[in-house]
């Protein structure tokens, strides 16, 4: 617990960074302006990558049906994932806490296009519905996404 603790430790304080360098500090406006961002977007066939990824790599840590699993990782459907990252937040600040410190024993281990196929997957099975472009995998493109039902 201890080596996880510390070898996370510089990662976490990065996602944090990246979190509220897209978020400000009342949580209910973004850095971007609204106005110019549009519905967050990806392909079905990005999903369907993303959910052969998510029950290789994720789904002991985060469940099958990604309400949190045996191992202990926190929910990625349902209020808790919603208060957290779409509620009207960037697309970056999810994908860059995904890709700073997931998988927590190898954060950064994945391509930036796995880490947009998984979100993707997280996205479908949140009841966002896919379109005909893919999830971007650049944090430039994705701070003009926003993630609200």
């Amino acid at each position: 617990m201890d080596l996880i603790n510390s070898r996370l430790a510089p990662r976490m304080v990065l996602a944090a960074g990246l979190v509220a360098g897209a978020l400000s500090l009342s949580g209910t406006v973004y850095a971007q302006d609204e106005s110019a961002m549009s519905p967050v977007h990806y392909s079905s066939e990005q999903a369907d990558r993303g959910e052969d990824r998510f029950a290789r790599d994720c789904e002991d840590c985060h469940g099958d049906d990604l309400r949190g699993g045996l191992i202990g990782g926190p929910p990625l459907r349902g209020l808790s994932f919603e208060q957290k990252f779409a509620n009207g937040a960037p697309a970056s600040a999810m994908f860059g806490f995904m890709s700073a410190l997931m998988p927590p024993n190898a954060p950064g281990r994945y391509s930036p296009e796995v880490y947009a196929d998984l979100m993707a997957y997280i996205l479908q099975e949140n009841g966002f519905p896919a379109g005909s472009e893919p999830l971007p995998s650049d944090m430039e493109s994705l701070n003009n996404l926003i993630v609200q039902k």
